[in-house]
């Protein structure tokens, strides 16, 4: 997880009072919310601004037009840089239309956007009969229908790779090659090269491509300029940043960046 200075505390909550509970709260820049795990499952969402959830072997970035699902008993840990609008639901375990074994992250589309804004207007306890019970149900069957995303970072698990990794995570810009860094943890680039794909699955130049899109992703849904970040992700001007981000996502950064615009509930 991100070194952030301040640590949120967690919601003191013995059981759901709701098949739903909605819980809203802002997140301000630099905070986080230590490891754990509930007891229920979890919808992670925000609204405005970009989540960083750690799971066990990987580092999901949640940008607005995604939201995170947390099973019951999954430990992980979430943070943000520049700050966020949480909208998170807490799910009855019983529920089992979504897998109860692993994390997904889903793609929200306008409707299940408008159905948990609307969830999260609702009281506590809600009724369990009429409108209110009728939205949460249609909200509950919708989420299995949300396309998954697999665009995830994944993260070594051997000490020496993980603390590389974190070192790149915190200067994305980093112009360090493979031999460099095999030369700071005393070992060959093959052996660099063979060790990080074994545990992430990447190569670490595709790895370190993948980190700049998730950072670019981040830094454009912060209102960050296009120019300013492609120099803090290390490229030499804007042309190669627009090709990189194009090539990834089908869409320029001023065309992705629009995009989360369109998507607002009015």
């Amino acid at each position: 997880m991100p070194h952030y200075p301040t640590e949120l505390k967690l919601l003191n909550l013995e059981s759901l009072p709701r098949e739903v509970f909605a819980r809203q709260q802002y997140m301000p820049a630099r905070h986080y919310f230590a490891s754990h795990k509930h007891r229920w499952h979890q919808l992670l969402y925000a609204i405005s601004g970009v989540l960083t959830v750690d799971v066990v072997g990987e580092r999901l970035f949640i940008p607005p037009e995604n939201a995170v699902w947390l099973p019951c008993g999954c430990t992980h840990s979430v943070s943000t840089e520049f700050g966020a609008e949480l909208k998170s639901l807490y799910i009855d375990d019983r529920y089992q239309q979504l897998p109860t074994d692993k994390s997904l992250v889903l793609k929200i589309s306008p409707i299940i956007k408008a159905l948990i804004i609307e969830v999260s207007t609702f009281d506590v306890e809600y009724s369990i009969s009429g409108y209110e019970e009728d939205v949460v149900s249609l909200m509950l069957s919708t989420l299995p229908r949300l396309k998954h995303v697999t665009e995830h970072l994944p993260w070594p698990k051997s000490f020496e790779l993980l603390k590389m990794c974190s070192q790149l995570y915190e200067r994305p810009g980093s112009k360090q090659t493979t031999l460099m860094l095999a030369e700071d943890l005393a070992m060959s680039k093959r052996t660099l090269e063979r060790k990080f794909h074994r545990e992430t699955g990447m190569t670490i130049q595709a790895w370190n491509l993948r980190l700049r899109f998730l950072k670019a992703i981040e830094l454009l849904t912060a209102g960050h300029s296009t120019t300013s970040i492609s120099l803090d992700l290390g490229y030499s001007s804007l042309s190669p940043f627009i090709y990189m981000f194009r090539n990834i996502s089908g869409m320029s950064p001023g065309e992705y960046v629009t995009s989360l615009s369109n998507t607002k509930v009015k």
